[in-house]
């Protein structure tokens, strides 16, 4: 079965996709198309807030997936955008030409304050969302976590952009 044979079956079923079909889609859908597919998850109506989304994604990574993540996040931010966010912790990380956030001090980085630091780099960087996109597109793994309703937005996403 194809990729989008299999986008057919799972978006027709209008049940959640099974871990097999989630394999399947992560593993043949191209990496632009997966990011986008998530990015258009997080910017739906019908999912919860952006912020919430990494939030609980945060919490089911790995700690080496965390370290990454918080340094996608922050790596557009201008100088001084996370000195009051998350008590300060990740203040001097902003921007791609400072230090890489640690994976010592992203292990002691809250959920509570990623969701903090995300709602601070949505309203300083408009391209978060792009961007946070591709990094799960990056790490397929953790698109299983995304839940039922937003993988089946981002699925559909998918599908749509390869079936034209």
């Amino acid at each position: 079965m194809g990729l989008l044979d299999t986008l057919q079956q799972v978006i027709n079923s209008a049940t959640a996709p099974s871990a097999q079909q989630i394999d399947a889609v992560t593993r043949e859908a191209p990496k632009d198309q997966l990011g986008h597919g998530v990015a258009e998850a997080f910017r739906s109506k019908e999912t919860p807030p952006f912020a919430e989304m990494v939030g609980s994604l945060f919490e089911k990574a790995t700690p080496e997936q965390r370290t990454a993540m918080l340094n996608a996040i922050v790596e557009k931010l201008g100088p001084g955008a996370l000195a009051g966010v998350a008590g300060g912790a990740l203040a001097g990380h902003e921007g791609a030409a400072t230090p890489a956030i640690p994976l010592d001090k992203a292990s002691q980085i809250s959920t509570r304050d990623v969701r903090d630091v995300v709602s601070a780099a949505e309203t300083g960087e408009p391209g978060i969302m792009d961007r946070m996109g591709q990094f799960y597109a990056e790490h397929p793994e953790l698109v299983k976590t995304l839940g039922a309703g937003a993988l089946m937005i981002a699925l559909a996403k998918i599908k749509s952009n390869l079936g034209r």
